[in-house]
């Protein structure tokens, strides 16, 4: 795994990664969508409405499986990185386990990424 500068954005980190293709607006008639994200045969979208963002990762078949919502744009991409780097072990033809484990990362990721952990820091004394 390349190690990445923290002080590059998201987008930026997750258009280093090797074999990743982003591109920017793809469809004219849904203007929402702000990014398309391959890597290999992984597809993720990078979703613009209502001024908040939303990250998904196309498992199959119509198949969406959200990784964030209801954040910025920073939030969506850094949601697709790290989507994309914790399944990069799982193998990418189908399946059934790598569907459980693919579904489970991005279960994992939607929490992180969308306000919604439950994860607490404790409190400095």
């Amino acid at each position: 795994m390349a190690f990445l500068p923290i002080d590059q954005s998201s987008r930026d980190r997750l258009a280093a990664m090797p074999g990743v293709t982003i591109f920017p607006r793809p469809s004219p008639r849904r203007p929402e969508v702000r990014a398309l994200v391959m890597q290999g045969l992984r597809c993720c979208e990078v979703v613009a409405e209502a001024g908040a963002h939303r990250a998904a990762y196309h498992l199959r078949l119509g198949t969406w499986l959200p990784l964030a919502e209801d954040g910025d744009e920073e939030a969506a991409f850094a949601a697709v990185l790290a989507f994309l780097a914790l399944v990069a072990a799982v193998p990418q033809h189908y399946a059934p386990e790598h569907d459980a484990a693919e579904r489970a990362t991005a279960a994992t990721v939607l929490t992180a990424f969308s306000g919604r952990s439950t994860i607490s820091l404790p409190r400095a004394a």
